[in-house]
């Protein structure tokens, strides 16, 4: 954690402003792409949260933005953007935006977050599911279409859905304990996939679709952006086989129910946790 970030809700249309820079800024987006500063004070006037991480002179470097929702009967926030700048990154501000999320939710009543995301990035399914203690049980193919932005390196947009109990006793647990550990051992469950070493990439075999255990593990890549960037042909077939894997158990029953951040031979080896529901 940071003693030099401080996190607050945001009061004026500076603050508005500041979030709109900070998407062009983490994200690379196109102006169609930003949520605009008046988008954001409507959705914060009709019950939304929109919260920001501010260094010792007061600049901006972080914010976490979310909107009402209801899906299937209940009500619930949305928690749409979570963005902090490169610079201020693996210094915690990212779980303590999301913290304050959960304060103000419980303190508002509501005890339900859901978000969406890219199951393909192992940090963001770390903090999801293993430090905040969330999991994913749908889904979504191409939930955003194929988008110009090169946050999304040309692909379909394949994302889960994240749903965070906040009063659940895991979620309770992770908020007294702080953060788990770094790495943890490899669970011993079957495994969907194998990965090699080829050319200094993580390369996955075919996954397998027809496990039946109730604790399956998922191998992602370590590295998802530095891959797309440097081997898009190896990122496109990781693409397809997780696709094909994700929807297939998560049709299923089975739920990504944790994440484990692995080491094996000096290797960074993030495996998703299946576990049927």
């Amino acid at each position: 954690m940071v003693e030099d970030i401080a996190i607050r809700l945001a009061r004026n249309r500076s603050d508005f402003d500041a979030c709109a820079l900070l998407q062009r800024a983490v994200w690379g987006l196109a102006d169609a792409e930003v949520t605009s500063p008046l988008q954001l004070i409507t959705s914060i006037h009709a019950g939304g949260m929109l919260h920001l991480a501010e260094n010792a002179e007061s600049h901006p470097v972080g914010f976490a933005f979310a909107f009402p929702g209801l899906k299937d009967g209940v009500a619930y926030l949305h928690a749409d953007l979570l963005a902090v700048l490169p610079e201020h990154r693996k210094r915690g501000v990212g779980v303590r935006l999301k913290w304050a999320q959960r304060e103000e939710a419980l303190g508002r009543g509501i005890t339900l977050m859901m978000w969406t995301d890219d199951p393909l990035q192992a940090r963001n399914a770390n903090l999801n599911l293993h430090r905040l203690g969330g999991v994913a049980a749908e889904f979504l193919e191409d939930f955003y279409g194929v988008a110009g932005s090169s946050l999304h390196h040309g692909l379909p947009t394949d994302r889960v859905l994240v749903r965070w109990d906040l009063s659940a006793p895991r979620v309770e647990e992770r908020a007294r304990s702080g953060d788990p550990p770094a790495t943890v051992p490899t669970p011993a469950y079957p495994r969907i996939n194998d990965v090699r070493w080829q050319a200094g990439w993580a390369v996955s075999s075919e996954p397998r679709l027809d496990l039946s255990e109730p604790e399956l593990l998922l191998e992602i890549p370590p590295e998802w952006d530095v891959l797309c960037q440097a081997a898009p042909r190896v990122a496109q077939d990781w693409h397809g086989k997780m696709r094909r894997a994700l929807s297939t158990y998560m049709s299923r029953g089975w739920i990504a129910a944790d994440f484990a951040p692995t080491e094996e031979s000096g290797r960074r080896r993030p495996f998703y946790v299946l576990r049927k529901d």
